[in-house]
């Protein structure tokens, strides 16, 4: 099933969560092709929710400070609707 820009976004933004990635690790750890993952990040970019700098050759992505904020903002948001869900459903998510 393909992800939607949303959350693919809030999926780099747990991997970078962890520390920060070269292009390479990032791809593979969100599990996304190149030319995608490049689509996604230079909005985030933008906004400046994800820093980039370059050592030994190779891109580095982090996660900044807003960035962070946004993401947590984002986890409480799916937690309560998934609270909601097992409220009203008896089911634990998708």
């Amino acid at each position: 099933m393909r992800r939607n820009k949303l959350e693919m976004a809030m999926e780099i933004l747990a991997a970078l969560r962890e520390g920060p990635l070269n292009r390479s690790r990032l791809a593979q750890r969100c599990n996304i092709n190149y030319d995608r993952l490049d689509e996604e990040l230079d909005p985030m970019k933008a906004v400046g929710w994800i820093a980039m700098t370059t050592a030994g050759g190779h891109d580095v992505h982090s996660l900044t400070q807003q960035g962070l904020q946004k993401y947590l903002a984002y986890e409480v948001l799916w937690n309560e609707y998934l609270r909601g869900l097992k409220l009203t459903t008896g089911q634990e998510g998708f």
